[in-house]
């Protein structure tokens, strides 16, 4: 009689366990979905703040010293610009920095798996000859014999041309720059591609992750 008392006591005290977790994570998932959303607004709140700052004569100078960044930056994450061939607006919406964030680490990819034709194709055209194969696989070839395969990546994230970070989940304007770092077997290296509008690259560089001055 004890012991069946016992075994009913585990079987409820297991019950209440796993219906105390279940529920603990139910609930843990609704706040990160509703902290999500409320991000997500706000985004869309400072980017309608920036644009009715414009609208009133404020320059992107002012606006980037109000969000601690330069004003190339501020303009690459809420500028828009009117195309005068079709009237339309030119936003960051159709380049967002998860986008660019994969865009570098598979080219990278392909270097490191030798696969320079598939890599080649998203090379910009104009930038083909000083990006060619034989210049690409000479270098990738002093990063194997200085430290050896590709292993991973760490801190792929991207910043404009003057260097300011742009921050995770927003979109982008114009000319971008993916910057990851390397890891290979016996060391790491900077990788960093720069991004037209288009996804196509149109500079590739691989340095030493202390190399400065950086060309873009």
């Amino acid at each position: 009689m004890e012991r069946n008392l016992r075994l009913d006591l585990t079987v409820v005290v297991n019950h209440w366990l796993t219906h105390s977790v279940n529920l603990w994570l139910t609930t843990a998932m609704d706040e990160i979905a509703k902290a999500q959303r409320a991000v997500d607004r706000a985004r869309e709140q400072l980017t309608a703040t920036v644009r009715e700052a414009r609208s009133n004569g404020r320059t992107w100078a002012e606006i980037g010293d109000e969000l601690g960044m330069s004003r190339q930056a501020a303009f690459k994450r809420f500028g828009e610009v009117t195309n005068p061939a079709n009237g339309q607006k030119i936003t960051g919406g159709s380049m967002t920095v998860a986008q660019i964030q994969q865009f570098t680490e598979k080219v990278f990819d392909h270097i490191g798996a030798g696969e320079l034709d598939e890599l080649e194709q998203l090379i910009h055209p104009d930038a083909r000859k000083e990006l060619s194969q034989e210049v690409i696989a000479e270098t990738w070839a002093k990063v194997l014999s200085e430290i050896g395969g590709k292993e991973s990546y760490e801190d792929t994230h991207v910043v404009v041309p003057a260097g300011d970070r742009i921050e995770d989940g927003d979109s982008v304007l114009g000319t971008v720059v993916g910057v990851t770092t390397v890891n290979c077997e016996a060391g790491e290296v900077m990788g960093r591609v720069a991004v037209d509008e288009k996804q196509r690259i149109v500079g590739l560089l691989i340095v030493p992750t202390d190399h400065s001055p950086l060309p873009f």
